[in-house]
């Protein structure tokens, strides 16, 4: 995909919610390869539990500079993604924040609840960094996106 102009130089923070590393690195591999493409600029962050990124988000609620999204996986010790996602949604009272969940679940109900705590997408993890990729690449779209909005 070609950079446009209005894309060029933009600046996207993601903040990666994901207890195993190696996930987490290969997420933020396909961001940046992403990145890279669209001319965008990126800022990841990484929390390991759902209660960490509490306090990472509220933190940048306090600085005004949320994320422009969240990726949550839902199997994490502390304080699982389901109920970072409720939090978010209900006593954050964030619903502008974008919240996309990639989780090793196939399953339709886990989908399904996913979406009713509040997440914006859901993915199956993949076993293809291709896979990942292509999903990278909706996040970030999915950003500009609300962006444009």
């Amino acid at each position: 995909m070609a950079v446009s102009d209005e894309t060029a130089g933009r600046k996207v923070d993601v903040l990666i919610i994901e207890d195993d590393h190696d996930d987490a690195y290969l997420l933020t591999r396909a961001l940046k390869q992403v990145s890279r493409e669209r001319g965008l600029r990126l800022d990841i962050r990484h929390s390991v539990n759902g209660l960490d990124a509490m306090g990472e988000v509220a933190r940048k609620d306090m600085l005004n500079h949320l994320p422009n999204v969240v990726v949550v996986d839902l199997n994490m010790p502390v304080m699982d993604g389901g109920r970072f996602l409720k939090l978010l949604r209900s006593e954050m009272r964030l619903p502008g924040l974008r919240a996309v969940v990639l989780t090793t679940s196939t399953e339709k109900p886990v989908h399904d609840e996913a979406r009713a705590n509040g997440a914006d997408m859901v993915f199956a993890k993949p076993s293809e960094q291709k896979e990942l990729i292509v999903i990278a690449r909706q996040i970030l779209d999915f950003d500009a996106d609300v962006a444009a909005v």
